[in-house]
């Protein structure tokens, strides 16, 4: 009667341990900051030694912001090409930190135009926005034009600023790998996670961000997980610990577990943008543009971008039709804002 508790105790330990292995299929669209020390296979390894899978793909061209991707076919085709569990979303490192009525122009639309792809090829995919790290000595280059920037604190105020911004509007998630080297540089700032342009991250960084997104893709903690890439064990366990207190202790910020791209209770903009429909697409000379609410038409502010990410039309709707007669043929994005709009649509004209 005991061995065989024993050996049922043992089945439920082993069936329970194999329900919580999980596979994960991420995208990652970044650049520098993503592609240095290879961080996706960083975290495809941690998540190895905790017995979980990351199959991931990745488009990393150097400096690369996030219009460059809304504009770069290589990545259009991988969003494009199955269905991602997340696809992480990392912004050029200086660009963020820009002041606000810069970034709201010139970098928030090109997220929302990547998340509005990202949810045409799958409403169930997750977007989830890397917050990055400020430089060491701050924004030397920028410094005289925004003095908010000229320092590490400064810039990193910022770019958290910036990146819950952008996680907010887009019902996305955050994983903040900026606040976890805020929170390493404040703890032992001889520990350095830089390299010597003081800007990509060492080992220590990346394996840092590194632990801060098994955290987040997985739900798990990090601590104590065996691969320390070629980091010192106990500086790699104090890393993790960072990691796993700068996630969990602030996970509402992050917006973790806050959105259920599918299933669930959607909000009432959720529905509204996912109601809003424009046709004929591909259009000649005339959009429609069509809500459940008609009355809700007159007033959604509109911008069109065209394929090399600049405005090239915007105003106010005053009726459901807008006119595209004077675009050139080609590839454009519409997107819509108001109080309860906040959508992005892709339409060829012809």
């Amino acid at each position: 009667m005991k061995t065989k508790l024993i050996i049922a105790t043992i089945l439920f330990v082993v069936k329970i341990s194999a329900q919580n292995n999980q596979t994960v299929e991420a995208l990652f669209l970044g650049n520098s900051y993503t592609a240095v020390n290879d961080l996706p296979q960083l975290i495809a390894q941690l998540a190895n030694a905790s017995n979980d899978v990351l199959l991931y793909q990745s488009n990393c061209p150097g400096g690369a912001t996030f219009n460059t991707h809304c504009t770069n076919g290589t990545s259009f085709n991988m969003i494009n090409s199955q269905k991602w569990d997340v696809v992480i979303l990392q912004a050029q490192s200086q660009e963020p930190a820009f002041p606000p009525a810069q970034v709201a122009q010139q970098t928030l639309p090109y997220a929302l135009i990547l998340d509005s792809i990202i949810h045409q090829n799958d409403s169930c995919t997750k977007t989830i926005f890397y917050e990055t790290w400020g430089r060491k000595y701050g924004d030397a280059s920028n410094c005289p034009f925004y003095p908010p920037i000229c320092t590490y604190s400064g810039m990193q105020d910022r770019l958290k600023a910036s990146y819950k911004l952008f996680a907010d509007t887009c019902k996305a998630l955050l994983a903040p790998a900026g606040e976890a080297w805020r929170q390493s540089i404040a703890l032992d700032s001889s520990l350095n996670l830089y390299q010597s342009d003081n800007s990509h991250p060492s080992m220590e960084g990346s394996y840092l961000t590194a632990c801060v997104f098994y955290e987040v893709l997985f739900n798990k903690s990090v601590v104590n997980n065996s691969f320390f890439a070629s980091v010192d064990p106990a500086v790699a366990l104090a890393l993790q610990q960072i990691a796993h207190a700068v996630v969990t202790d602030s996970s509402s910020v992050w917006n973790i577990g806050a959105f259920n791209p599918c299933g669930g209770t959607a909000s009432t903009n959720d529905l509204l943008a996912q109601a809003l429909i424009c046709y004929p697409n591909p259009v000649i000379s005339e959009l429609i543009v069509s809500l459940p609410e008609t009355e809700l038409v007159a007033g959604i502010s509109y911008r069109i971008i065209d394929a090399l990410g600049q405005e090239v039309a915007s105003g106010k709707m005053n009726t459901n039709t807008l006119s595209v007669d004077q675009l050139q043929k080609g590839i454009y994005y519409v997107q819509f804002h108001s109080e309860t709009i906040n959508s992005s649509v892709k339409f060829v004209k012809e």
